[in-house]
């Protein structure tokens, strides 16, 4: 069944069609809420609380096409009011993704690429909510600078700001990190 029909049918009132959007979107809602909160039962609640909201948001939905990105969007949001509710700190604990592999690569260089995906997760764990947010939407979402700013309710160049400042915080801390492994290698 089509995306854009089974939206129809949520708007029309249709509860069955709840189904399919759970069996769908269930996996990239519940990523979009773990990469925020690192918690799999906060995620679990998150993502209930989504689809909770679902049936009588649906109506806000306003390109069918996107229902996923809408969700996910969703996701991140009660996800942000769960950390701001509960924690009032940002969280540290290391996201859990899947590392692609490219299979024409050496083991060796599998290994020290995944070591380093490891090492920039961590750091963006670290950032401040606001530019982990942004840079979750931009990398892991695909999402442009305007989509974004359409999502979180703030200006497009705010967006810019927060995306640059995170991303020189990383590589902040990934040249802390080669000295300190000079510095190492140089004893």
């Amino acid at each position: 069944m089509k995306v854009e029909t089974i939206v129809e049918k949520l708007k029309n009132g249709d509860i069955q069609s709840l189904r399919f959007v759970y069996e769908l979107f269930y996996k990239p809602v519940f990523r979009a809420a773990y990469f925020i909160l690192n918690d799999t039962k906060l995620a679990e609640d998150c993502v209930h609380e989504v689809f909770l909201k679902l049936h009588s948001k649906i109506e806000q939905l306003e390109e069918p096409s996107k229902l996923e990105n809408w969700m996910c969007r969703m996701a991140s949001n009660i996800a942000w009011d769960m950390i701001r509710d509960r924690t009032k700190n940002m969280l540290s604990a290391k996201a859990k993704w899947s590392n692609e592999a490219n299979p024409s690569n050496l083991p060796e260089d599998i290994l020290l690429e995944s070591e380093e995906k490891e090492v920039i997760k961590q750091y963006i764990q670290q950032l401040r909510p606001d530019h982990k947010r942004v840079i979750y939407f931009k990398y892991y979402l695909n999402m442009s600078d305007y989509e974004i700013s359409t999502a979180l309710g703030i200006p497009v160049g705010t967006v810019k700001s927060r995306l640059f400042y995170a991303r020189k915080e990383i590589k902040k801390k990934l040249g802390i990190e080669a000295q300190l492994n000079q510095n190492l290698v140089d004893l």
